[in-house]
């Protein structure tokens, strides 16, 4: 097997690259020195096994590298990258010619030639062509993707395209940060991306972008797609690829590019929520809500259409119809935006927007966490237990996730609710990811979140306490805006009891547990300072006292910063972080410690409620009193009893 660079016009000087890989210097003068490295990248002058590498990239590969190669090319065929942004057929044409890499004119006459063959432009294929792995010399794709370059200037991903499209020969795709991440750092800031890119001679700052892409949508006919085209910063000027973003429908209209607006937006389908009365508005906020229609308008909102795409993508799931504008916002707002997502029926506080824009100021990426701390397994078994999503769906999420680089042992536990986020071109593969992954078996969002998390490696900030951001999310009457739940897509009825719903869980779990590798389900962090209780430091007196009542003395202690701590159901307070035990109510008596108050179980208990709220049951079965609680095979009453009173604590 054979690995080679080009390095022509000493493109990069001291070139560093290990001595397995074949450096070609000397190529065919084809009047310009970028266009002529190409012709061996892409007519490979190699029969056999050959990987193609980059010349600016070949100081980072490694042995891992080479393994992972002899695996691709072990497959047979031709494997390709997909680039992580996934460009539209109008993006790459306008980064082309924004960028100053191709001359507009280039561009124009190619597509209009394009447009006369069989390509799809709505099937553009947005490749990473720093590496191609080619099993033997496929001279028909490669002669392909020869002569459209020839065609198109000197870049080569538009030409590459063209021969995935009209060329017979099926390519095998790979997702470019899940290759790439085994070797080097492909993060948003990896070192992968530092390398060296040269200036090309055709950049123009005048180039009106606009126009320009106006133009190639009457060629290509993508006038839905341009509704939603993804700006990025031009690399030498630093202004968006389009030139004025107000030019489009889906932008937002900035008075003052120089003001630092947010954006406050929703999404509201199938009369799911009424947008409360007594909201507050601020007049240097925007305030956008994304329908289907069905929705009371009122207040100082902008009410804009789901775009037609999603409807296909979904068919129809009111659901996931409203979750494509919370995913998707670089799909509808321009770079640079910065956005606040909260759902529809939520009252807005002036504290709230506030604190929402001060949060904005500081960092550009912000989610709450879920107070119970959730484990995947956890969030699967709320998701199936609480009726939201079916048996299948969930397998079929977990199959997924088992075939990508995702750790399900580190689940994060997000709360969605509210999402604090400057839209940016670093962004855009971290929604793209979310929303495949939203869409693949369960119809909830958390976990696909996670996901995309993990996958892209972005650096999320995260509020602990809910009760910081001055937002009522918690209390009865914070929902009540809410007029009713989406389909619920589980099988459970008010005809099945608690043992019923708990014993498919149980199943459920039990073909799960093979494919995510998690048996002991006490999920562990590192504590910070008065995050957790220690509940061996309870102290229980008896007082005497005339009237010869027992008082219970409760003197707590912290467990202390930097100690590990096992309990996954840890809680947030005005007062600080306090564990499940304190919202349990203990009785006390001469014979020890007792649980009672079935009604505090009842109340207290996050998984009756779920239960409760999703049956949409008036009162509880007897069973579900004694609730259990997920993977520990434990009743609640036995898991208080081992976790609470009588804790055996890991050591740190």
């Amino acid at each position: 097997m054979i690995y080679y660079t080009i390095n022509t016009n000493n493109y990069i000087e001291d070139l560093q690259a290990p001595p397995w890989v074949k450096v070609i210097t000397e190529v065919e003068d084809l009047g310009d020195p970028v266009r002529s490295s190409r012709k061996d990248k892409i007519l490979c002058p190699f029969e056999g096994p050959s990987v193609y590498i980059d010349a600016s990239k070949v100081h980072l590969l490694d042995d891992n590298f080479k393994k992972l190669s002899e695996e691709i090319i072990g497959r047979g065929g031709f494997t390709y990258m997909e680039h992580p942004h996934k460009h539209t057929y109008l993006e790459e044409c306008a980064e082309y010619v924004s960028r100053g890499w191709v001359d507009p004119d280039d561009i124009l006459k190619f597509t209009i030639e394009l447009a006369e063959t069989d390509f799809d432009f709505e099937k553009y294929f947005s490749p990473l062509c720093t590496i191609i792995w080619r099993s033997w010399n496929d001279h028909e794709f490669n002669e392909m993707w020869w002569e459209w370059y020839n065609k198109g200037g000197i870049r080569d991903q538009l030409s590459f395209s063209v021969a995935y499209q009209l060329c017979p020969q099926k390519c095998e795709t790979v997702y470019s940060r899940d290759i790439i991440n085994q070797f080097s750092d492909a993060s948003p800031n990896g070192e992968w991306w530092n390398n060296k890119c040269g200036d090309y001679k055709y950049h123009n700052q005048d180039v009106d972008i606009v126009e320009f892409v106006d133009l190639l949508t009457e060629v290509t006919g993508l006038f839905d797609w341009k509704e939603y085209f993804r700006t990025g910063r031009d690399r030498i000027t630093g202004q968006p690829f389009y030139g004025d973003a107000a030019s489009y429908s889906y932008a937002i209209e900035w008075h003052d590019p120089e003001k630092d607006q947010i954006v406050i937006y929703t999404s509201i389908t199938n009369w799911y929520d009424t947008i409360p009365d007594d909201m507050y508005y601020d007049p240097n906020v925007k305030y956008v809500c994304f329908t289907d229609g069905k929705v009371e308008k009122k207040g100082a909102w902008e009410f804009r259409d789901i775009p037609d795409f999603v409807y296909d993508e979904v068919g129809g799931d009111p659901r996931r119809l409203s979750a494509f504008a919370k995913i998707c916002p670089h799909k509808l707002f321009p770079n640079g935006t910065k956005t606040v997502w909260l759902d529809g029926c939520y009252v807005h506080s002036k504290e709230w927007v506030d604190k929402s824009k001060a949060i904005l100021k500081e960092v550009p990426l912000t989610h709450m966490l879920h107070p119970h701390r959730f484990t995947f397994h956890n969030e699967i078994m709320e998701g199936f237990g609480a009726n939201f999503n079916s048996r299948e769906q969930m397998l079929e999420l977990v199959n997924a996730l088992s075939k990508v680089d995702y750790n399900f042992k580190q689940y994060y536990s997000p709360v969605l609710t509210c999402i604090w986020r400057q839209v940016d071109d670093e962004m855009s593969e971290f929604h793209d990811l979310w929303w495949k992954y939203s869409k693949i078996g369960s119809n909830r969002d958390q976990i696909s979140f996670d996901c995309a998390r993990q996958l892209t490696g972005l650096n999320w900030s995260r509020i602990d306490n809910w009760e910081s951001i001055g937002l009522d999310l918690t209390s009865p009457t914070s929902k009540s805006a809410r007029n009713k739940r989406h389909p619920q897509a589980g099988h459970f009825t008010d005809k099945n009891t608690y043992n019923d719903i708990l014993g498919e869980c149980y199943d459920l779990l039990k073909e799960i547990r093979p494919i995510t590798g998690i048996q002991d389900e006490h999920q562990i962090w590192k504590v910070e300072w008065n995050e957790v209780k220690d509940p061996t430091t309870w102290l229980y007196k008896k007082i005497e006292r005339a009237d010869g009542y027992i008082e219970r003395i409760n003197e707590i202690g912290w467990v202390p910063q930097g100690d590990w701590w096992y309990d996954p159901t840890t809680i947030k307070t005005t007062n600080g972080k306090y564990s499940i035990q304190d919202k349990i109510q203990l009785i006390k008596d001469l014979n020890g410690f007792q649980i009672g108050n079935r009604s505090s179980n009842k109340t207290n208990s996050f998984w009756v409620r779920r239960l409760k709220r999703s049956l949409g049951l008036v009162d509880l079965p007897p069973e579900l009193h004694d609730m259990h609680v997920w993977d520990w095979g434990l009743s609640f009453k036995e898991y208080v009893t081992k976790n609470v009173l009588k804790p055996n604590l890991p050591k740190t």
